[in-house]
């Protein structure tokens, strides 16, 4: 009777661990490990424009500007230009950084304050040959905007 037991609690330990396993490998799996900013810019920097299974866009190519991937001290942006303008879609800020103050636009410029306890470096984005560049200065004021849509 006793190798019964035994043989039952063996078979439902197994059948336990091998749905643990089936079930948790998403949860507790590597392929969950958050991205580094460094991460998602290589990741947008290695997107394909087009792929030979998509179909051709419907709209011209200048009605639809592209976002584009900047990594700069502090984190990493996502910004778009259009007719002259830049508009922030996006922003992560680098591990040990909060964001302190942002202006999305779209406008002649856009900027986003990422913050690291003393440090703050303010990211000032532009349009130039209708591509997003960003330029880092250093924040002495010690004041700022706080988020502006």
């Amino acid at each position: 009777m006793a190798a019964g037991w035994l043989l039952a609690a063996a078979v439902t330990a197994g059948a336990g661990t091998v749905a643990l396993d089936v079930v948790g490998a998403g949860i507790l799996g590597p392929q969950n490990q958050p991205l580094s900013a460094d991460d998602v810019a290589r990741a947008l920097e290695t997107v394909p424009s087009s792929t030979a299974s998509t179909p051709p866009p419907t709209t011209s190519p200048s009605s639809a500007p592209a976002p584009r991937g900047l990594t700069v001290p502090g984190g990493s942006i996502v910004a778009t230009c259009a007719g002259g303008q830049v508009t922030l879609n996006s922003w992560s800020p680098a591990p040990g950084y909060r964001v302190d103050g942002y202006s999305r636009g779209p406008a002649d410029t856009a900027s986003v304050k990422f913050k690291n306890g003393g440090t703050e470096n303010v990211v000032v984005v532009t349009c130039r040959d209708g591509e997003p560049h960003a330029e880092t200065v250093a924040d002495d004021s010690g004041g700022g905007h706080r988020g502006r849509g």
